[in-house]
């Protein structure tokens, strides 16, 4: 398994890449991927003077550059032409996975993803979203949607907070989005922005990768 790096000072979460040696009376070499952000160069970070709303946007910056936005960061990716993808692929968070964010209990401390995307259809399904803020607080979501020339359009299906375990809301305002990326969208980019109907001052967005 891939170790977690320290934190840098822009809040995203890497892992080790590279090769392993493990010492022994047989050297074994162990090569780990490279992370998404860095393999299909997505660029991202935090913005400087964050909008005190609860949003999330996917602009199409240019021809060949999708940007993803929420209150306060922000991510750019090369959206894949997915007019001639077939088939149905299952994305999940894996070793090569990245994240980024933060809510009023802190920074992300966990995050898992997954989701199957049907490009005959362009329908997305089983998606499902687990946030640790802090290392107490989580958000648990399922998510379902559409893709339209690497573009998602998602929509909430469920969703609950829990604070060491006792569940504070099921009441959730959920802004989601994201795109594919790669030759074969090989990595899905996602933004959220959720904020907690019942108490507003519980809230959490950020951004994160799952490959296939």
């Amino acid at each position: 398994m891939g170790q977690l790096c320290p934190t840098r000072a822009d809040g995203v979460h890497r892992l080790l890449s590279g090769t392993l040696m493990f010492g022994g009376t047989t050297t074994t070499l162990l090569s780990l991927p490279e992370a998404t952000i860095d393999s299909l160069a997505i660029d991202w970070g935090a913005w400087d003077n964050p909008i005190a709303e609860n949003w999330v946007a996917v602009n199409q910056t240019s021809a060949n550059i999708t940007r993803l936005s929420t209150d306060d960061y922000f991510a750019e990716l090369t959206p894949t032409p997915i007019a001639n993808l077939q088939g149905t692929s299952s994305y999940g968070s894996t070793i090569a996975s990245s994240y980024i964010g933060s809510g009023n209990a802190g920074k992300l401390t966990d995050f898992l993803a997954a989701m199957d995307i049907d490009f005959d259809s362009g329908m997305i399904s089983n998606g499902a979203l687990m946030i640790d803020v802090g290392g107490n607080q989580v958000w648990s979501l399922g998510f379902a949607g559409s893709v339209h020339e690497g573009v998602v359009d998602l929509d909430m299906t469920s969703g609950q907070l829990s604070n060491f375990g006792n569940v504070l809301s099921n009441s959730i305002n959920a802004n989601l989005g994201g795109g594919v990326t790669g030759n074969n969208a090989e990595a899905f980019v996602g933004d959220f922005d959720l904020v907690d109907q019942i108490n507003s001052i519980n809230q959490v967005n950020g951004i994160y990768t799952i490959e296939r």
